[in-house]
């Protein structure tokens, strides 16, 4: 829900005054674009069939236990805008403590962030979205080059790019997971390791990540369409 309006503020960082016809080719762009909805429903479909019945009762029977629906709550709350914020701040004070306080949480986060595969989905996102705005600073210079061309120069920042969402990552995890119990923890990370878990989260990444990169190459031909660089 964030990535298009994401996007939008991105631009109005940047130091120098874009061109007034870019402006409104962005808001062309953008329209439509990175559809939450739409993006859902293309990953669901995309998922169709990918997790057998056995898998689904136990994905299904885990978010339906008590301790399935308190981590699910916890996860929601901290996904807000409120959260958002606290998990940059309190998060970062409180994962600067736990290689002291509380080692074994520590390495819980690490677990878990690596089961879930919470490092490449971010770095999905954050390459499409180099890849969004790299096609719109391009455009606004007047110099469009291919698909291709545009992801060679996006990926020259993927080292510090994962780097980036690993922080955050833990920070998140730090935050997020502040008042669960280590016991509760370990159950929720030995979940996450199952092969129902296993399994869901890999056909996600998978489906999220082609859908990501479907509607970032969409926004990128709209916005060079729009700039008259490209035929509709």
């Amino acid at each position: 829900m964030g990535i298009g309006p994401g996007i939008a503020a991105a631009t109005k960082s940047i130091p120098e005054p874009l061109p007034a016809n870019f402006q409104d080719a962005l808001s062309v762009a953008l329209e439509g674009a990175f559809d939450a909805v739409k993006m859902e429903t293309a990953i669901e479909s995309r998922m169709a069939d990918r997790l057998s019945a056995t898998d689904l009762s136990d994905l299904a029977a885990f978010y339906a236990s008590p301790l399935g629906k308190h981590v699910t709550a916890l996860e929601i709350q901290s996904s807000g805008p409120e959260g958002r914020q606290s998990k940059k701040t309190e998060g970062k004070q409180i994962l600067a403590e736990l290689p002291t306080k509380d080692p074994a949480r520590l390495e819980l986060y690490r677990k878990i962030i690596d089961d879930i595969s919470a490092v490449d989905t971010g770095e999905a996102i954050a390459l499409n979205m180099s890849y969004a705005m790299v096609t719109g600073m391009l455009g606004a210079a007047g110099k469009p080059l291919s698909d291709e061309q545009i992801m060679v120069l996006v990926r020259q920042q993927s080292v510090k790019i994962r780097q980036n969402i690993e922080q955050n990552a833990m920070q998140g995890s730090a935050y997020t997971y502040r008042d669960l119990s280590l016991g509760d923890l370990r159950l929720y990370s030995t979940f996450l390791a199952s092969p129902a878990g296993s399994r869901y989260y890999d056909q996600m990444l998978t489906a999220f990540g082609m859908v990501m990169t479907e509607e970032a190459r969409s926004f990128g031909h709209r916005l060079f369409v729009a700039l008259g660089y490209r035929k509709a």
